[in-house]
């Protein structure tokens, strides 16, 4: 698998942060995400991982019968930031 820059992962999480803004205050799983914005289940479960870490979006844990499913939103308070930032 070729190597992704920095720079264009930034991009993807950008895209990743606008999604969820849109669809505020929803929660939607990896896989909707990742469908969205075109990529793989796995590298987008990374990069929200990454997004977690930073404090940006939030995850829920939902059990079921295939083991734990996550689905994931923005923070309040970063919603409330994007849209002051946003026109």
């Amino acid at each position: 698998m070729s190597k992704i820059s920095l720079k264009k992962e930034a991009r993807i999480k950008e895209d990743i942060l606008r999604l969820l803004y849109d669809r505020y205050p929803g929660f939607h799983y990896t896989n909707v995400v990742s469908y969205e914005i075109l990529r793989n289940n796995e590298f987008v479960l990374r990069l929200l991982d990454e997004l977690m870490k930073e404090g940006l979006v939030s995850f829920i844990d939902e059990k079921g019968g295939r083991g734990i499913r996550r689905k994931w939103s923005l923070k309040k308070e970063v919603f409330e930031r994007y849209k002051e930032l946003l026109p």
